[in-house]
């Protein structure tokens, strides 16, 4: 594994993006992490901005160049999702949930995005992908328009009994584990049912944004369960059930 750091950078994601098309070979890239202390231009799906502020996160991207084209990407956010629960358990004892298909919670709040971005080889095909992963370690003061749902890993107290700056260790934690499973099929179809048993919301009542930011094409559902693809299952509120492997859900916890 390469790790490359800074204190601050627009985004981890788009310089893994820049390092990818700038080169000859992406394969010698496979492996890459860049990891900033800050993010002056961090970003979740659709473009969003992604709060990335000074001395109480991590954000990296881990870049995978396997030898083959990548078929399935979203197995590639269950993937990271899975590594970020095991470090904070095995780091700091933390007990984890996912919502799908990008979130990580810990106690009801929202610690940790993932965006998952793929590069494109002159075939048209995923050759490389760039696995974007932010972690609000420390407590902070969150912008009112997130403040009700984001959360830290850590509390005040804690924080300050952690001895030291944990963001680097749990970066290079979190990587070395996503590439373990990346890396190893049998690992990888065991982290898809670990992916499924760590979600919060199997039962739940949910409403579905097919489109993500098409608040209108919106509906309600109950989540049966997710299956091995990473697809979540719906039922209707008419009985019939569908199988999403993209789009956006809200909960209310």
């Amino acid at each position: 594994m390469n790790f490359i750091h800074y204190d601050k950078i627009d985004s981890t994601n788009s310089e893994a993006l820049r390092r990818l098309s700038g080169s000859n070979d992406i394969r010698s890239l496979d492996q890459t992490v860049i990891a900033a202390f800050e993010q002056s231009a961090g970003r979740g799906r659709m473009q969003r901005a992604f709060y990335s502020p000074a001395k109480s996160g991590i954000y990296f991207t881990a870049i995978h160049a396997p030898k083959n084209p990548i078929q399935e990407p979203a197995k590639l956010t269950a993937a990271a999702a899975v590594a970020v629960c095991r470090s904070l358990k095995d780091l700091l004892g933390i007990e984890a949930k996912i919502k799908w298909v990008n979130d990580i919670y810990v106690n009801q709040k929202k610690v940790c995005g993932i965006l998952s971005e793929g590069h494109l080889s002159k075939e048209g095909k995923i050759d490389a992908a760039a696995i974007g992963i932010g972690i609000n370690i420390y407590q902070n003061d969150f912008p009112p328009e997130i403040s009700a749902r984001a959360g830290s890993v850590l509390d005040d107290r804690q924080g300050k009994k952690s001895g030291g700056d944990l963001r680097v260790q749990l970066a290079s934690d979190v990587c070395q584990k996503l590439f373990e499973l990346l890396n190893d099929e049998e690992k990888n179809k065991a982290a898809l049912l670990e992916y499924a048993s760590l979600s919060f919301i199997i039962g739940k009542e949910i409403t579905v944004i097919p489109v993500i930011g098409e608040q209108e094409s919106s509906y309600k559902a109950t989540v049966l369960s997710i299956d091995k693809e990473a697809r979540l299952h719906v039922r209707l509120f008419d009985g019939s059930e569908r199988a999403l492997s993209s789009g956006e859900i809200s909960i209310k916890l």
